[in-house]
């Protein structure tokens, strides 16, 4: 062919040689396009289908972070000063109720109760303003006393801060129980606080 080829351009004028290569150059420019519109063709195509893989993806994670559970608050105890000494033990009431996503915790009982089973984060802090008393406070899971707290101040105006990770079942309770003979002091300065959210379901 490629014979043929030569010896037909031998016995081409040199005018029509050069017209020919031309237009033999020129298909092969076109082949070349075509082969390159085809290959944009075959991508373009693909990242389409990632495109929607991805925005598929996409879907799912707001799916599952919309049916995941709003579990947050934050407490403040009163604006009334001095709480306590009592004779017995006392649940405390946190009455300031800064936010409460979920409505997980109850100003009323003084209770968090866990909408879902899941791994919870909880900390604390409390104000004392006796002098030469040990500060204490209790954190109960349930009927359980998971964590016991407290400091020694000879002056008064004092704080007993901790904090933990709990896991919960679904209508699990938490809450901080003031010992007997303890007190509390808290205002409008929110000195003595709760807070608590979800760190993720299990």
């Amino acid at each position: 062919m490629e014979a043929r080829n030569m010896a037909h351009l031998d016995s081409m004028s040199p005018a029509s040689s050069g017209t020919w290569l031309k237009l033999s150059r020129s298909e092969n420019e076109v082949e070349e396009l075509r082969n390159e519109v085809v290959k944009l063709k075959i991508e373009s195509a693909d990242m389409m289908a990632r495109l929607k893989i991805s925005e598929n993806e996409v879907e799912e994670l707001k799916r599952q972070n919309a049916d995941q559970p709003k579990v947050a608050f934050s407490l403040g105890l009163t604006d009334s000063g001095r709480i306590g000494p009592f004779n017995t033990d006392i649940t405390l009431k946190f009455s300031k109720v800064i936010t409460n996503f979920g409505q997980v915790y109850s100003p009323s009982t003084g209770l968090f109760t866990a909408p879902v089973r899941g791994a919870y984060y909880f900390s604390f802090t409390t104000m004392d303003i006796r002098a030469s008393v040990t500060r204490r406070i209790f954190l109960y899971h349930n009927d359980k006393r998971v964590l016991y707290s407290h400091n020694y101040n000879a002056n008064g105006y004092d704080t007993v801060s901790n904090s933990l990770v709990l896991q919960l079942e679904k209508g699990d309770v938490v809450y901080l129980v003031l010992p007997a003979g303890q007190s509390v002091f808290d205002d409008g300065n929110d000195y003595t606080f709760f807070n608590g959210f979800l760190l993720f379901p299990l």
